[in-house]
């Protein structure tokens, strides 16, 4: 965890943007943003619309989830390898070399924390990453009632939200784009539509159809594109207006 700065709503804006993930707590500090925005773009079928967040009650988290605002929740697990245990498969001296730059053999990791991250929402779903899967997975059912067990898990709301859609297109080699109310009637769709051969020169060429998932936020600087799969899904947000000249 590290110091904060003052969230402000223009803060909000630019880290949406950015695609970067902010979690302020009640202690005045916040969870790390590498590590938090790691986790959350583990989350693979969704992309979280949602910048800042700021840690409430369990109590507030089930009140504020039943009138349909999104909840985080964020939890740690900690490991280490047993003295003794199997050595976890290494690259040869040669792929050292390749990979690192040097055939010294790199020191393996003992110990380390892995953060797990929910996502929960009344009208998108549930979604989550590996590490929730995996070791809190357990608790999906009763989150909201009081356990001790639970003591580990941190109850996150908007910090802002803005308001926003998400949507499913498919774009046709010849530029012909549809869209669609859900990923599964766009990806039927998709997996009907065939790629084209394109002569270039003394080069063939095959061009292939599009399958975009994405978010339109709306923010005080205009509407964003977020897109979460599709050829931009590794760049930042940009104003809808834009979207023709990114397509």
């Amino acid at each position: 965890m590290t110091m904060t700065l003052a969230y402000t709503e223009h803060l909000s804006e630019t880290w949406l943007l950015e695609r970067t993930y902010h979690a302020h707590l009640r202690n005045g500090r916040e969870l790390s943003v590498p590590d938090l925005t790691s986790a959350m773009k583990q989350i693979s079928t969704f992309s979280v619309p949602l910048s800042t967040w700021q840690e409430i009650s369990q109590e507030e988290a089930h009140a504020a989830y039943q009138e349909g605002i999104p909840i985080l929740l964020y939890g740690e697990h900690s490991w280490e390898h047993l003295q003794g245990a199997t050595r976890a498969w290494s690259p040869n001296r040669h792929m050292r070399a390749i990979i690192y730059g040097t055939d010294v053999e790199q020191p393996e990791a003992v110990a380390g924390t892995n953060i797990a991250v929910c996502y929960l929402d009344l009208q998108r779903g549930t979604f989550s990453n590996a590490t929730w899967k995996t070791w809190f997975s357990s608790y999906d059912d009763k989150i909201f009632t009081h356990d001790s067990e639970r003591s580990a898990i941190t109850f996150l709301g908007p910090y802002i939200q803005y308001p926003c859609t998400t949507h499913y297109t498919t774009i046709a080699v010849d530029g012909h784009v549809d869209n669609y109310a859900d990923h599964v009637e766009a990806v039927q769709h998709f997996k009907t539509l065939p790629p084209q051969e394109v002569n270039a020169g003394n080069d063939l060429q095959i061009i292939f159809p599009q399958l975009c998932y994405y978010h339109e936020v709306t923010c005080p600087g205009g509407t964003y594109r977020l897109e979460f799969f599709g050829p931009h899904m590794d760049e930042q947000g940009y104003k809808v207006n834009q979207a023709a000249v990114y397509s």
